[in-house]
């Protein structure tokens, strides 16, 4: 009996802990293996990149913990950024700022269909996909939109005390917001009380229709907040490139962290390190000469390994 107790334990840690464990598994291969690895360079590359991919996955998390899903993050992105440049070419503060607005907007918009009018998450945001793609294009002209603004392109670009990217704080950050919201407050609770059981949630006294208009409009600010990582870098939101095929990563993060893809409770450190998990395979396979295609294949094991061992438990009852 207490073997049995004990290997339910480890199960239980091991499923809770998969995205940690493989992360330090790829960290530790690619510190052995991979040339020039621990290098300030590759510290630098890495959460340049892993910014963007982090910070929408965070908010794909809080979708798919209340049994949805989010496939509209990378038109965000897009929609976002190219106000935001407009804005900025325009010299128009107010610009940037009704960017994130509508945006967040949205976002609502995908949490009242999806709560209030019950259209399938996956129907909701496909439609805002392409609702919001195509305003990006059609707001630029389908063209790249450029700027000249050198002062916030050193914000982003110069490291922080010379080695630290200005990425590896806004990562930080917006992961201990979002860990505060769902660890410390009354939203993870919920989040996960209407995952599990929307009825029950409901019957429970919480407004449920609130809670997944809040997730989708999370998702939405955390999106533009990604885009505009992506354009700042290099002063110019193209409406065709920005976000493209973002959604992927992001739901494959999430699932990789632990979060149930048929609701439950939001993983955000598993989430976390799902992105790192994704980015080290990326860089692996850069720093290795490995082809593109094969490094989406082993994307693509990865996250069925982790799904098929999430799922362990539940097959074995």
């Amino acid at each position: 009996m207490t073997k049995e107790k004990g290997i339910k334990f480890d199960l239980v840690f091991f499923k809770k802990n998969i995205a940690l464990i493989l992360f330090l598994v790829l960290l530790v291969f690619n510190i052995v293996a991979t040339n020039n690895f621990l290098s300030w360079i590759t510290f630098n590359n890495f959460f340049k990149q892993v910014s963007r991919v982090c910070l929408v996955s965070l908010g794909m998390s809080l979708v798919i913990a209340t049994g949805g899903i989010d496939i509209s993050v990378g038109s965000a992105m897009a929609l976002g950024s190219v106000l935001a440049a407009l804005g900025i070419v325009h010299q128009s503060p107010a610009l940037i700022i009704f960017s994130i607005l509508l945006v967040v907007a949205f976002g609502c918009l995908a949490g009242v269909a999806v709560s209030k009018l019950a259209i399938l998450p996956m129907v909701a945001t496909l439609a805002l996909r392409y609702i919001m793609r195509g305003m990006a294009k059609g707001i630029s002209g389908a063209a790249n939109v450029t700027y000249t603004a050198p002062n916030l392109t050193k914000l982003f670009t110069q490291p922080i005390f010379g080695h630290i990217p200005v990425h590896f704080f806004i990562v930080i950050i917006a992961v201990a917001v979002v860990y505060i919201l769902v660890n410390k407050m009354k939203l993870g609770a919920r989040i996960e009380a209407y995952g599990n059981n929307p009825v029950a949630a409901r019957n429970c006294g919480i407004n449920t229709v609130k809670i997944v208009i809040f997730c989708y409009a999370i998702t939405g600010a955390l999106a533009w907040a990604a885009g505009m990582l992506e354009a700042v870098v290099v002063s110019s939101a193209h409406p065709s490139t920005i976000g493209t095929d973002m959604e992927i990563d992001a739901i494959a993060a999430t699932l990789i962290g632990g979060t149930p893809i048929d609701g439950g409770y939001p993983n955000i450190i598993g989430t976390v390190c799902g992105t790192f998990v994704l980015q080290l395979i990326t860089m692996m396979c850069n720093m290795n000469n490995v082809s593109y295609p094969v490094t989406l294949m082993l994307k693509a094991c990865i996250v069925l390994a982790a799904l098929y061992f999430h799922g362990i438990g539940k097959r074995s009852k």
